[in-house]
Parts: structure tokens; sequence; C-alpha cells
């Protein structure tokens, strides 16, 4: 899929990464361990972290829960990492 400001979801994307990595090691856990105690492919989670993959809302909905977060925490935390002033749409 092919965005607007393709830079800008770059940026998010980064966010996301830095967000999952921290969390999941904040709850001292692998990629491996984590996937296999919620039931989903390691490789999403490794995709996810390495930038690798635009993701889709079931899997950030997935892996907010993994991360014992609520999907809305996971994109506040998110729009933390961003700042205030960020914004995909140009005004």
């Amino acid at each position: 899929m092919q965005h607007v400001n393709h830079k800008k979801a770059a940026i998010i994307f980064e966010a996301l990464s830095k967000i999952i990595i921290k969390r999941r090691e904040e709850l001292n856990k692998s990629q491996r361990i984590l996937a296999d105690e919620f039931g989903f492919p390691r490789s999403l989670l490794s995709r996810l972290e390495n930038c690798m993959s635009e993701p889709k809302l079931i899997s950030i909905w997935t892996i907010a829960e993994a991360l014992e977060l609520k999907p809305h925490q996971l994109i506040k935390l998110i729009e933390e990492e961003l700042g205030e002033g960020f914004s995909l749409i140009e005004k």
C-alpha cells in the first residue's frame, strides 16, 4: 500500500518498533517467548520490530495485548513518541 507521505509513514513504523522492543524488554521476554505465549508467528513480531511490515489493525491489537496494553494505549505511546506536532496530513 502506498501512502500519501511514505516518509512520515516510515516514522510512525519506527516509533511503533521502538515501543514494541522497549515494552517487550520491560516484560523480559524474547520475541519467541512472547509470540509462543500468545499464539502468533514470531516472524510478525520480528517484521514489526525491524520496520519491515506495515501493521494491520489486527496485528496492532494482538501485539498490544501481548505487551499487556490496550490497543489505544499502544497508539497513545506512538503519539507520544512522535510528539505534538506530528501529522500525516499536510495542512
